[in-house]
């Protein structure tokens, strides 16, 4: 079994090594990911503004709930486990693009990650598809930009990208159950 884990650590690491390996010598990829990174979050709290705005509040309140939802399991892993960030288990090798960026010593899962998966979820299943699938293409740019600045190995991005879509369809399947008593 130990074998076997190993040798999923090594792919993880390598496929961090290909993606945060790009960044070297170009500029305008290096400030990609550092953008999307840094600042992609911003995109998905601006769909709240559109969702109030166009008086979705219930897909609103979903999206917070799956929020919620996710960041209470990320508590308990987070209380059983603590995986060091990839430039911390490997700062003899690597170096991350993490100027102004706040980060604590714990990868896994991908915080970033879970919430914009789960704002995406909520949003797209609560029947607003264009919002909700751009949303999720940019879900994806921001997990990209977590492991291009260093900051997350890829399983850290898959079991962001997990807990964030199943917190946004308990969230979605709650919430319309509790919306019939309104």
């Amino acid at each position: 079994m130990e074998a076997f884990l190993n040798k999923i650590r090594d792919y993880d690491f390598g496929l961090y090594k290909i993606v945060h390996s790009t960044i070297h010598g170009h500029h305008l990829v290096n400030g990609f990911y550092l953008f999307f990174a840094k600042y992609g979050i911003v995109f998905f709290f601006l769909s709240f503004t559109y969702l109030i705005w166009k008086k979705k509040i219930t897909a609103f309140l979903c999206s917070l709930f799956a929020m919620g939802l996710a960041g209470g399991f990320d508590l308990l892993i987070f209380a059983i486990w603590r995986r060091p960030r990839p430039f911390i288990s490997h700062a003899d090798i690597l170096t991350p693009i993490t100027q102004g960026l706040r980060v604590d010593g714990s990868s896994f899962p991908s915080a970033h990650t879970y919430i914009v998966f789960a704002i995406a979820t909520s949003t797209f299943l609560y029947g607003h598809k264009r919002l909700g699938t751009l949303l999720f293409l940019l879900a994806i740019v921001v997990a990209i930009g977590r492991i291009g600045a260093g900051l997350h190995y890829p399983s850290d991005i898959i079991g962001g990208m997990f807990l964030g879509i199943a917190s946004g369809i308990i969230a979605y399947v709650a919430v319309t159950k509790m919306e019939k008593n309104w």
